[in-house]
């Protein structure tokens, strides 16, 4: 997508703003609602969204605590939490409360078994707003939530948000806390705006993802705080939608020094595509032992065209971790197939306190080599301390895969692997513990140029 058209984006979602604020405002408590954070609120605020049917409007909640199960949204429909009032999501496992429900997509798509309960769900909505200042917390140390190996997968624990199918979609200046899964998920879904935003997980057990964007077409997702215990922001695709033409800038993702997840993730599912991305000023931080920026097509996904630029790292296991594999993974009516990564561009980039001796891994498949990968103006101070040189680097085994999986290779800056065409430009990449292997291994690659 050009620059023209991202404009021409922004401005409509600009006048679909605007538009909606001169509709009728709708308040809670002339529903019924008590905001006293014990009585359930759920029908009051779903009687004042329903009121928004048939020629859209505000529905406003203010100076209170709202106790609730899931709410449905409607188009046209700006959902204004004002920053007096918190949307409580009510702990329970009944039905009433969290009803599960399987997604329609428009094609097959592996998420179709996760993400069933949801506290507010847009289902094929459009023009939807979600602001106000305020704060949802989705109560997620319930304790039945708590035990996820009990549980099994993600489909019994609630999202925050959940939109699927859905267009012109903006959450603004809204703070999210305590999901009981991924906070929010977004699924074949067009014209998504994410701005000002906080979230906190708190360091509860995984799958506590901070942003999951699930084959989308043109997001923003901008100036935002999050702080998770898994993956901070998600891109996957588990179907041929995919995603693409994506912007994400100026937002800061805190991995809260847990073992599971990375700070900027595209996979684990990865069936469509990754295309066309724009992701800048990011500062990326404390994700233990993996990775700041994830990259990885495990199933079929076609990945091209992708530019990070002017981020920094601190505190991270390893910077860069892109992976092309074959799990052998479908869906219905689609035959396994190996993906593609292609023109991957890092500029800007700096890196500093390392917490592992991992270099930086890009490693593709024999016969299916990763193509045209640079590296421009990075500024890497590795942890080192390594005095052996004659590790053994593993191929990938079909395990869940994170770059710290393959330990510590024979080189402490970088390991490529099946891959052709890789440049470093002006790349200062040093330890700052006095190591034996050397910064750059390659194997199975052509045309590395260090400049």
């Amino acid at each position: 997508m050009n620059k023209n058209n991202f404009l021409l984006f922004f401005l409509l979602s600009f006048l679909i703003i605007n538009a909606q604020s001169d509709k009728s405002v709708y308040n809670v408590y002339d529903f019924g609602a008590k905001g006293d954070g014990i009585t359930n609120d759920q029908k009051a605020i779903q009687k004042a969204i329903d009121a928004c049917k048939k020629t859209g409007g505000t529905v406003l909640l203010e100076k209170g605590i709202f106790l609730t199960g899931q709410l449905l949204l409607v188009n046209d429909l700006t959902l204004k939490i004002d920053a007096s009032a918190t949307i409580l999501g009510i702990k329970s496992d009944d039905e009433k409360d969290y009803p599960h429900h399987l997604i329609d997509t428009k094609y097959p798509n592996r998420m179709l078994e996760d993400c069933q309960r949801r506290l507010i769900y847009g289902n094929k909505v459009k023009n939807v707003t979600i602001t106000g200042g305020g704060t949802i917390n989705g109560q997620g140390d319930y304790e039945p939530w708590m035990h996820v190996k009990e549980i099994g997968t993600e489909k019994d624990r609630p999202s925050i948000l959940a939109f699927v199918g859905s267009k012109n979609i903006t959450v603004a200046n809204i703070t999210m806390i305590k999901p009981a899964c991924w906070t929010q998920v977004y699924i074949e879904s067009e014209n998504i705006t994410i701005q000002k935003i906080k979230v906190n997980t708190g360091q509860l057990t995984p799958n506590r993802d901070g942003i999951d964007i699930v084959d989308c077409h043109k997001v923003l997702i901008e100036d935002s705080f999050i702080e998770s215990e898994d993956d901070g922001i998600c891109f996957k695709s588990g179907s041929e939608f995919g995603c693409k033409d994506i912007i994400v800038r100026r937002c800061v993702l805190d991995k809260l020094n847990v073992k599971a997840g990375n700070c900027f993730k595209l996979g684990t599912d990865g069936l469509g595509s990754f295309m066309n991305f724009d992701v800048s000023e990011l500062t990326l931080k404390n994700a233990y032992q993996n990775s700041a920026f994830c990259i990885e097509s495990m199933d079929g996904a076609v990945i091209d065209n992708l530019n990070f630029r002017d981020s920094q790292i601190s505190n991270c296991g390893q910077a860069i971790f892109i992976l092309l594999a074959d799990r052998k993974r479908t869906v219905p009516d689609r035959k396994t197939r190996i993906g593609t990564i292609s023109n991957i561009h890092f500029k800007n980039i700096s890196g500093t306190d390392f917490t592992q001796q991992y270099p930086s891994i890009i490693t593709g498949i024999k016969g299916h080599n990763i193509q045209n990968v640079t590296f421009e103006n990075l500024n890497f101070e590795l942890k080192g301390g390594i005095q052996t040189t004659n590790q053994t680097v593993m191929e990938y085994d079909g395990k869940y895969p994170e770059g710290s999986y393959f330990g510590n290779t024979n080189a402490f800056g970088f390991f490529v692997r099946h891959t052709d065409t890789v440049t470093f430009t002006n790349c200062k990449i040093t330890a700052k513990s006095a190591d034996k292997r050397p910064w750059l291994i390659q194997e199975n690659t052509q045309n590395i140029y260090i400049k």
